[in-house]
Parts: structure tokens; C-alpha cells; sequence
């Protein structure tokens, strides 16, 4: 009898993962974009009613989120969004975390390898007057486009120092 009781638990413990399983959803290898994407579009919506802690709120959702999906484009987002937030939370807060997504997104694209996220991060960061980070983006941008080998990337990257960092 001692021995039926041991196992009721296991055998419950079981049949509640057998039930519960097949209703997570399952991963895919794509990060959810809509999540971040939903949030900043939460962080506008309370942007235009003037709701200063509904807009914070929105926004660090949508900070997570786009942290979660591993994704530059969606820090390069988040950032944006915080810049659009300066009128609510103020400039030095918005820049603060714009800052920090923004060079997420720098280290997330130079890891994957994508000129189009180094190109899009130095030119945030071209936006907010940090001369010292578009340089180090264009040092990144210029290697990505050295090996690739392709004559477009390498004048995309030409166009970018024109627009940022002229040399003098």
C-alpha cells in the first residue's frame, strides 16, 4: 500500500505533462518580431494621450522584447521609440536608452555579420552626435564590406562616410 501512494504522485506529475505539452507552443528558429513591434506601437499610443508612465511602461516591454528576439532591427526600433519618448521622459533619460539599444544593435549586427544593421546603428548613433561610435561603425561597416567583396557594399559604405564621417 506504502508503495501505490509513492507512485500516485509521479504518475500524476505525468499526466499533467502529457496533457500540458502539446499545448505550449512550439520555437521556431524566427524571433517574434510582433511582440516588440505591438509594444512600441503601445509606447505611440500612449505617447499621443501625454501618458508619461503608460509610454515608459511600453517602452521597456517593448526594450525587452526586442532584446529577447536577438534581432538589431529591433533594438534600432526601440531605440527610435525612446528617442520619439524624449518629450515625455526627457532628453536625458531618452538618450540614455537609445544609447544603450542602439549599440545592442551595433554588436548584434557586427556579430551577424550584417552591414545594413552596422550601417542603420552608425547612423543612429550619427543622430544623437557620437561622432566616436559612427567612427567605430564605419570601421566595422568598411571590414563587413572589404570581405565580402562586393563593390555595392563597399559604396554603401563610401556613402555613409560622405553623409558622417567626412574626412577633413
Amino acid at each position: 500500500m506504502t508503495r501505490h501512494r509513492q507512485a500516485s504522485p509521479l504518475f500524476l506529475l505525468l499526466l499533467v505533462a502529457v496533457v500540458l505539452v502539446p499545448m505550449i507552443p512550439a520555437a521556431s528558429g524566427e524571433p517574434d518580431a510582433t511582440n516588440w513591434v505591438a509594444r512600441i506601437a503601445d509606447m505611440d499610443q500612449a505617447l499621443q494621450r501625454g501618458d508619461a508612465p503608460a509610454t515608459q511602461a511600453a517602452w521597456r516591454e517593448a526594450y525587452v522584447a526586442a532584446h529577447v528576439s536577438r534581432t538589431w532591427s529591433g533594438m534600432i526600433a526601440v531605440g527610435d521609440a525612446a528617442i520619439r519618448a524624449s518629450r515625455l521622459v526627457g532628453v536625458e533619460v531618452s538618450d540614455a536608452r537609445a544609447r544603450r539599444a542602439y549599440l545592442t544593435a551595433l554588436l548584434r549586427a557586427r556579430r551577424q555579420g550584417s552591414l545594413d544593421g552596422v550601417l542603420a546603428a552608425g547612423d543612429a548613433f550619427g543622430r544623437l552626435g557620437d561622432r566616436a561610435v559612427v567612427r567605430q561603425a564605419l570601421a566595422v561597416a568598411t571590414d563587413l564590406a572589404e570581405r565580402s567583396g562586393d563593390g555595392a557594399a563597399r559604396h554603401r559604405v563610401e556613402v555613409f562616410q560622405a553623409h558622417w564621417a567626412p574626412r577633413t
